[in-house]
C-alpha cells in the first residue's frame, strides 16, 4: 500500500495511504493534519486514486502545493514513487509499497495493482531500480539492457533516414520485448480527438495486417505532459474497454511512451501483447523510454540535416534565380541619343521585386520604367519578370503609352492574387521634341530636376496596377537639356535608421537639389550611398531601386 513519508520530523512518520482520497491540512478534519506549520492551510491538498494510479491536487490554499518543486496547478498532477510534495514548509515523500517494519498490504487481484502512468523523463532510471525501493532488475538483466542500448545507439547513429531509423527502432524492442507489434505513430489532433498515422510498424508473423489500439486520453498525457503509460491488464483497464481490437484479439498489455527531445514531442511509440506470459513491466517501460529518448534525438537530428540540405539547395536555386534577374535588367549605365542613364536595384532577399528599364520606341523616343510589385522573394520577382516580358512586347508592336498601361493593369487584375499589385511609372522621353510623357500608377513620385528652380515632382493620379479597373491619362512636361529624372522605389524614402527613423522623401529632395549638377551616374552613386549611410547598422526590409534620366544636350 502506497504511503507518505514526513521528512525532518521529530520522530519518524509514515502515513498509509488506506483511503481513495485522502486530504492533508492543519485543520483537525484532514486526514493527515500537519501541526505547527503555519504555511499549511486548514484544508491544503488532496491525494486520491485513479484509473492510472495516484494524483495529488491543491484544494486552493494560500501558499500553494508542489511536487518535486513544481507547482500543482489546476488539474490533479501524478505521482510516482520518491516523489517529493511540500506544502508549506513541511515535505512528504510518496512511497509505493508497505512502510518498512509494517505489515505488507494485501494485494490487489491481477496486474492492475502497480501503477500505470509515468513521467517520461523519469522512465530511464528505472532501468537501474527504483528511487526508495529495492533494484528493479537483477544486475546481470541490468548489464544485458545496457548492452544492448550501447548497440543500438552504434546503430541508430548511422541511420540516414527516419524510415531506416524506425525500422531499426521497432524490430529491437520488437525482439527485446517479445511484443506481438512494435510502432512509432504520428498522432494528429482532429476536433473529435487524434488520429493517428503510422510511421512505422513491425509485428510478430502472424500479426501483420491487423490495426493497433491507442488510448485518446494516453495519447493526451504523453504529448501535453510527457507522460508515458502502461497497462498489463488491457480488458480491465478502463481506458481500452471501448477498443473493439482489444476486445477482438484479447490484448494484455500495451505500452506507450512518447519520444521527446529538449521538451519537442516526434511521435510515439507504441507496443502491445495479446500472451499472457508477455506482461509489461515498469522495466520494460524503462528500456523503451530510454530508446524513445535515443530515437527523437536521431529524429531531431535528420530532421535538422534534412532542413539543411534542402536550405543548401533552396540557396542554390535563389543565387541562380538572382543572377537570372539581374541579367533581366538594362545594367548600370545606358545610353540613347542624348539621353545618359543609370540605374541600380539592390534586393533586401536573393530575388527582388522592384524593376526598372529602358527600352527604345522608335529612332527618337526612349521608353524608361521603374516598378514595384508587392512583397519580396520569388512570387514578386516572377510578376516582376511577367511585367517585364508584357510590357517589352507592346513596345515592340508599337502600342500607344496610356494603352500600355492599361493592358498591363488588365493583365494584373486577370492573373495576380488579390494581395498582389504593382506600382507604376512608365514614361516616354522625346529627345526630338524635349518632351516627357508619362502615366503614374500609384507609385513615389519621381524628382525631375531642371537647371535651376524647384524639384518638380511627377505624382501619381491613378491607383497601382491590378487593384482596380480605372482608365489612365498621360502627362506632359518638358525635359529639355540639363534635366535630369530621377526615379526612385520606396525601399529609398523608407530605409530606416537604427533609432526607426526614415530617410524620407524630403530628405531625398534636399540631397537632389544640392547634388543636381552631378551626371546620371554621379547622382545615381551619390543617393545611393547616402541612403546605405544612414542606414548603416539597421536591416535591410526592402528592396532598393534608383534610376536616373540625364539630358546631355548642349
Amino acid at each position: 500500500m502506497p504511503y507518505l513519508k514526513l521528512l525532518h520530523a521529530k520522530t519518524p512518520q509514515v502515513h498509509a495511504l488506506s483511503r481513495d482520497v485522502t486530504v492533508l491540512g492543519r485543520s483537525g478534519e484532514a486526514d493527515i493534519a500537519i501541526r505547527g506549520d503555519r504555511g499549511v492551510s486548514k484544508l491544503h491538498a488532496r491525494i486520491e486514486t485513479e484509473a492510472s494510479g495516484y494524483v495529488i491536487a491543491d484544494l486552493g490554499s494560500r501558499n500553494g502545493t508542489y511536487v518535486n518543486d513544481h507547482p500543482v496547478g489546476g488539474e490533479p498532477a501524478p505521482l510516482l514513487p520518491g516523489d517529493r510534495i511540500r506544502i508549506g514548509q513541511t515535505i512528504l515523500v510518496f512511497e509505493a509499497g508497505a512502510p518498512s517494519g509494517a505489515a505488507p498490504a494485501a494485494k490487489e487481484d491481477g496486474p492492475q495493482a502497480q501503477p500505470s502512468l509515468f513521467r517520461a523523463d523519469q522512465l530511464p532510471y528505472t532501468m537501474a531500480g527504483r528511487a526508495g525501493g529495492t533494484p528493479a532488475v537483477k544486475p546481470e538483466e541490468t548489464d544485458s539492457r545496457l548492452l544492448k542500448l550501447t548497440e543500438l545507439s552504434k546503430e541508430v547513429m548511422t541511420a540516414r533516414s527516419e524510415a531506416e531509423l524506425g525500422a531499426l527502432v521497432t524490430r529491437s524492442l520488437l525482439e527485446w520485448l517479445e511484443a506481438d507489434c512494435c510502432a512509432i505513430v504520428q498522432p494528429v489532433e482532429t476536433g473529435d480527438g487524434y488520429e493517428f498515422e503510422i510511421q512505422t510498424l513491425a509485428s510478430r508473423p502472424g500479426y501483420e495486417d491487423r490495426s493497433i489500439s491507442i488510448s485518446t486520453t494516453a495519447v493526451k498525457q504523453a504529448l501535453e505532459n510527457r507522460m508515458a503509460s502502461i497497462t498489463s491488464n488491457a480488458l480491465g483497464d478502463e481506458r481500452f474497454r471501448d477498443r473493439q481490437s482489444v476486445i477482438v484479439r484479447g490484448l494484455v498489455s500495451i505500452l506507450c511512451v512518447p519520444l521527446w527531445h529538449e521538451d519537442r514531442v516526434f511521435g510515439l511509440l507504441y507496443l502491445d501483447s495479446a500472451d499472457p506470459s508477455v506482461q509489461f513491466t515498469v522495466d520494460h517501460l524503462g528500456l523503451s523510454s530510454a530508446v524513445a529518448n535515443l530515437t527523437a534525438i536521431k529524429t531531431d537530428n535528420l530532421r535538422l540535416f534534412d532542413a539543411a540540405v534542402a536550405k543548401s539547395a533552396l540557396d542554390k536555386e535563389l543565387a541562380l534565380a538572382g543572377e537570372i534577374q539581374a541579367g533581366l535588367l538594362p545594367g548600370e549605365s545606358y545610353t540613347f541619343n542624348l539621353l545618359a542613364c543609370a540605374g541600380t536595384h539592390v534586393s533586401c532577399e536573393e530575388i527582388g521585386g522592384d524593376y526598372y528599364d529602358f527600352i527604345p520606341y522608335g529612332e527618337d523616343v526612349l521608353t524608361v520604367t521603374i516598378a514595384d510589385v508587392t512583397g519580396h522573394g520569388p512570387s514578386s520577382a516572377l510578376l516582376m519578370v511577367a511585367c517585364k516580358t508584357m510590357l517589352t512586347t507592346l513596345i515592340d508592336i508599337g502600342v500607344p503609352l496610356v494603352e500600355r498601361v492599361g493592358r498591363l493593369n488588365e493583365y494584373m487584375l486577370q492573373h495576380s492574387s488579390v494581395s498582389q499589385f504593382i506600382t507604376f511609372f512608365h514614361a516616354e522621353i522625346d529627345t526630338r521634341a524635349d518632351t516627357l510623357r508619362y502615366c503614374n500608377a500609384g507609385h513615389n513620385p519621381p524628382m525631375l530636376l531642371a537647371g535651376e528652380g524647384p524639384v518638380q515632382k511627377l505624382h501619381s493620379v491613378t491607383p497601382p496596377l491590378g487593384i482596380a479597373a480605372v482608365s489612365f491619362e498621360m502627362e506632359a512636361v518638358r525635359f529639355g537639356p540639363g534635366t535630369r529624372l530621377v526615379m526612385y522605389t520606396d525601399g529609398v524614402t523608407e530605409a530606416a535608421n537604427a533609432d526607426g527613423e526614415l530617410y524620407e522623401e524630403q530628405r531625398l529632395e534636399c540631397l537632389l537639389t544640392k547634388h543636381r549638377r552631378q551626371d546620371a551616374g554621379a547622382l545615381k552613386d551619390t543617393v545611393m550611398t547616402a541612403v546605405f549611410e544612414f542606414s548603416a547598422g539597421s536591416r535591410q526590409c526592402d528592396d532598393v531601386t534608383l534610376a536616373v534620366v540625364e539630358h546631355t544636350g548642349a
